[in-house]
């Protein structure tokens, strides 16, 4: 893992020449100048429910077939942290609200059966499974949930289904709760490293009396969990509680995450197992892509080896592109890239854009940590030459809500201004690149008293005491009303943020310039090469008009700013969007290329100069005695590209090249760069 800050005193030699030597391969430009492909992922705006606090469908099922009281049925909807009642039955009648709101996509929480009480408290959130392979009975039948995948396509929404490939519920019991760090030994007592087998043929045999803490099941749990293989405690890691104060890579890997059952992921039957459940959940029911549920704490190589298998699944089904983004719960956009660059993840939530974006909403932080984490989008780019889509949002269901979230820094905001604030964070979620995504009942004004249980309010009539008198944003407290009878600005708002995405296409999916950061203004360009199309977004979360000069034209389709006479103002607190003319065909221009260790981690940078225009520059490298290989395409200024050392031998001589597209097509290439990547 690169980090941020580190020191690194690479001595590089660059010897920049014309062409390469007779004996090298052909530079392959034509390959080289292509753009960067989107992922589907990018264009959607996500509404993201959590089934059990949505609507109640069907009342014959809160109890889950289960009998007697809240301990045995997980059912008390004057409880926080108990079952209230919503189904898959209930959000199926309302998706219909949920696509005329502007949203393109539903993600729901855990569908699987589950463990319906432990620890003082009820499964509704879907994350304590049991039976991997069915639906929980609280929230309906297999048939409830394919009718729910059919009827939102039928609608045009994709589903995306929450996943937990981590942990399962809480049954194995283990000789000690505690973390214990003692090695692994097999059955003989032989000390091994399990990452040493994650493609091995034979793993190590295990026995319950040398693991780190010793396993065991009550004699009636069995058999609890589904498939079969989830009921052996050798298939979990048996480690012991992880202790989030002092806790080692390893142990945030092989601990158990508040007391469920940590899966030994590293075991390629562990591993294999999970491919075909989660790969049955996509043929069977026909889903759009997965989220994935802490997967900061599994093993390093096991996404490498589990996303290929769930996506030829999907493939085998039809599903050429199917998203899967994980929660790796890191603020810092260099460590986040790691899961992408090293561990394979396909796409991630971007918790360092909600740290940067509330703080700006808010009015707490200038424009420079936005600008700051739309550049470090470059350390998110890989040789398969897709875009980084990121899911963006202001809060959530773990840490708050979005208005949460920014109340938190600006605690003296109230009423209008708070009101204000918070339509300015949709606005900066909406305009920004990332496929932007709103927890239920954001719309509606909640806000919640903080994280986990304060933030998963009913939208039904509640029967939580607390939570009939919680103040909103936008509109008053609830009461024993229901939210679906609720008329609130922020609904509005997003309505009017969602067709704009509709209208300039290059708000989802074009690059990002940053033109200007400075104090409260923020101004960015986005840029679509392949259509030619683009807007500038600008924002200001001042209390005054903010502006600076800008040589740009185009006409204003969002905000009460204005762009004229080669200046761009915005009013306080609010956005502006001006959309341009089509981008004039580029002239070709001087493409330089530049090696040396990065400044701010321990990667190897590539960096090109573009001049002035919007372009796309690719980044390849070659190395003695092989083939030109893409390094990574940047389609947003500063271009750049990353190699980490440890991939080159010492003191390893290689070649680079930078292959410029512009608008119209015209290419640009570099002279050649010889450097070597690790001293």
């Amino acid at each position: 893992m690169a980090l941020r800050f580190a020191s690194c005193a690479i001595a590089c030699a660059i010897a920049l020449v014309g062409a390469a030597s007779a004996a090298s391969p052909p530079v392959p430009v034509a390959a080289l100048s292509a753009l960067p492909t989107q992922s589907s992922l990018a264009s959607q705006r996500i509404y993201f429910v959590m089934p059990d606090r949505y609507f109640n469908g069907n009342a014959a099922n809160d109890t889950g077939g289960l009998s007697g009281g809240r301990a045995r049925t997980g059912l008390d909807p004057t409880d926080t942290g108990y079952y209230h009642g919503g189904d898959l039955q209930g959000l199926d009648t309302h998706l219909q609200r949920i696509k005329d709101l502007g949203f393109t996509a539903l993600w729901v929480t855990p569908v699987l059966k589950q463990q319906p009480v432990s620890q003082g408290s009820a499964a509704y959130h879907g994350y304590w499974g049991l039976d991997f392979t069915t639906v929980d009975p609280h929230l309906g039948t297999d048939a409830d949930f394919a009718k729910l995948v059919s009827d939102a396509h039928t609608l045009g929404l994709k589903v995306y289904l929450d996943v937990v490939v981590n942990h399962t519920a809480d049954v194995v019991q283990l000789t000690g709760t505690s973390y214990s760090d003692i090695p692994y030994r097999d059955c003989h007592g032989k000390p091994f490293d399990p990452a040493r087998y994650v493609t091995a043929k034979a793993f190590p045999c295990l026995k319950a009396s040398n693991m780190p803490r010793v396993p065991f099941v009550l004699p009636g749990d069995r058999h609890a969990k589904n498939p079969e293989w989830l009921n052996d405690p050798l298939n979990y890691h048996d480690r012991g509680d992880i202790d989030f104060g002092s806790c080692s890579e390893t142990c945030f890997e092989q601990g158990d995450f508040y007391g469920l059952d940590d899966l030994f992921t590293e075991k390629p039957t562990v591993m294999n197992g999970l491919a075909q459940i989660y790969s049955s959940w996509i043929t069977r029911f026909k889903v759009d892509g997965f989220r994935v549920d802490t997967a900061k704490h599994v093993n390093a190589a096991f996404f490498k080896l589990w996303v290929p298998k769930v996506r030829a699944a999907a493939k085998s089904i039809g599903v050429s592109d199917f998203p899967v983004f994980g929660e790796v719960t890191l603020n810092d956009a260099v460590d986040l890239a790691a899961f992408v660059r090293d561990r394979g993840l396909p796409q991630v939530l971007d918790f360092p854009f909600q740290q940067v974006a509330t703080a700006y909403a808010s009015g707490a932080s200038g424009s420079r940590g936005v600008a700051n984490r739309l550049r470090d989008d470059d350390y998110f780019r890989t040789p398969n030459g897709v875009d980084p889509a990121f899911t963006t949002f202001l809060g959530n269901h773990d840490m708050g809500r979005g208005a949460q979230q920014i109340l938190q820094q600006a605690p003296g905001l109230s009423g209008t201004p708070l009101l204000n604030h918070v339509l300015f964070g949709y606005d900066l979620l909406y305009l920004l690149r990332g496929a932007p995504t709103l927890l239920y009942g954001d719309e509606v004004g909640m806000i919640g008293a903080g994280g986990d249980k304060n933030a998963r309010e009913d939208m039904f009539p509640t029967q939580v005491t607390d939570w009939q008198t919680e103040q909103r944003v936008g509109s008053g407290p609830i009461g024993n009303g229901s939210s679906f009878d609720v008329s609130n600005p922020i609904e509005t708002h997003v309505k009017t943020l969602a067709k704009l995405r509709d209208d300039y296409p290059v708000l989802s999916t074009g690059a990002s310039n940053v033109l200007y950061a400075q104090a409260a203004l923020l101004v960015v360009q986005r840029v679509d090469l392949a259509t030619g199309e683009s807007a500038i977004v600008a924002f200001n979360n001042g209390n005054t008009n903010a502006s600076t000069a800008l040589a740009a034209d185009g006409r204003v389709v969002f905000g009460a700013g204005t762009l004229a006479n080669g200046r761009i103002t915005v009013p306080p607190v609010s956005a502006l969007v001006v959309a341009q003319s089509p981008l004039a065909t580029a002239a070709k221009t001087t493409l330089t290329l530049r090696a040396k260790a990065d400044d701010l981690t321990s990667y190897f940078a590539l960096t090109a100069t573009a001049g002035a225009q919007p372009a796309s520059v690719t980044f390849a490298i070659r190395r003695a005695g092989g083939q030109w290989q893409r390094v990574a395409i940047d389609d947003s200024a500063p271009y750049r590209a990353f190699l980490d050392p440890a991939r080159f031998k010492r003191h390893e001589q290689v070649q680079g090249i930078a292959v410029a597209r512009g608008a119209g097509g015209t290419v640009s290439v570099s002279q050649i760069a010889t450097f070597r990547p690790n001293g």
